[in-house]
């Protein structure tokens, strides 16, 4: 299994206007960011601060939402586009060709899914710096050792989840050109399904609701939360608690249940944890049945 994870991975990697396509989109979403939805948030912090400018430390935190964001769909749209290669193996039969060497369907699968978390996470964390360099500076990397290597732990967490969530859906899919617009389609919901493109404060309940329990909403209050700590810290150091609480709650660095407590971090992984295993018994239940298909 690991000779077919490297070869994923290689095929990948060796078609450089997939690999460059994807790191192209990555880039345009920061210029997009950068461009449109910091300077949206910017203005809506003035205009409750009553100032004409904002203070650094403002444009500072709103950044590291803006690259909390990027982290999120790009861990999708990423790890998504590296899975691509089993569509192309199902589209031109080479499937049929690793079943003759009496591999199993399951360590296939499996494969697959491995070479994508991995291209997946390396791109997204590839983005991650970027992102703070460009948007933050050189110091926006010196968040400590401790705190990077859990964004970079949550990036892997991520990567794999969001395969797991369109994992059921990959079955569907026959050809390169219904994968591509099916990338297309994912790639603009998962900015709303997380509340990345709106804040979640300004939306209805049910549709609050909706992105919270998105799967990959929680992780990304969660590296909100590590990369944005020190800029509130900053930003609200002189302000009551309920203007930081309430900015933290409409931006999704908090997140509530119903009855309006508060997500923690415990509650996160559990949700998290449960969520991934339904998901891997429904991925192996349907790899099951497309064996049993694939006989017939």
């Amino acid at each position: 299994m690991i000779a077919l994870i490297k070869r994923n991975m290689k095929i990948f990697v060796r078609d450089r206007m997939a690999f460059f396509l994807s790191l192209l989109s990555v880039l345009i979403l920061l210029i997009l960011y950068k461009v449109f939805l910091s300077q949206i948030q910017i203005d809506g912090i003035k205009a409750a601060m009553g100032v004409k400018n904002a203070p650094s430390d403002v444009v500072t935190m709103v950044n590291y939402w803006l690259v909390s964001g990027l982290v999120t769909i790009t861990s999708m749209s990423a790890t998504l586009g590296a899975y691509g290669v089993s569509v192309d193996d199902r589209q031109h039969h080479r499937v049929d060709d690793f079943m003759l060497t009496l591999i199993s369907p399951i360590k296939i699968e499996v494969s697959y899914m491995i070479a994508a978390v991995a291209i997946g996470s390396l791109i997204t964390f590839l983005l991650y710096v970027i992102s703070v360099v460009v948007l933050i500076g050189g110091t926006g990397l010196l968040i400590g050792f401790l705190t990077t290597l859990k964004v970079m732990l949550l990036i892997i967490l991520s990567s794999a989840l969001s395969l797991l969530v369109v994992y059921p859906f990959m079955y569907l899919i026959k050809t390169n050109s219904q994968f591509a617009s099916f990338s297309t389609i994912i790639g603009t919901a998962i900015g709303f399904l997380t509340g990345v493109y709106i804040s979640i404060g300004s939306v209805t309940a049910s549709i609050k609701n909706v992105i919270t329990w998105f799967p990959l909403t929680p992780i990304n209050s969660l590296i909100k939360h590590l990369v944005m700590k020190d800029s509130l810290n900053e930003v609200f150091k002189n302000a009551p608690s309920g203007v930081r609480t309430s900015y933290e709650i409409d931006y999704g660095v908090l997140l509530r249940f119903p009855n309006g407590t508060h997500f923690t971090n415990i509650t996160i992984f559990e949700y998290i944890s449960i969520l991934a295993v339904a998901l891997i018994i429904l991925g192996f239940i349907i790899t099951k049945l497309m064996k049993i298909n694939g006989r017939r």
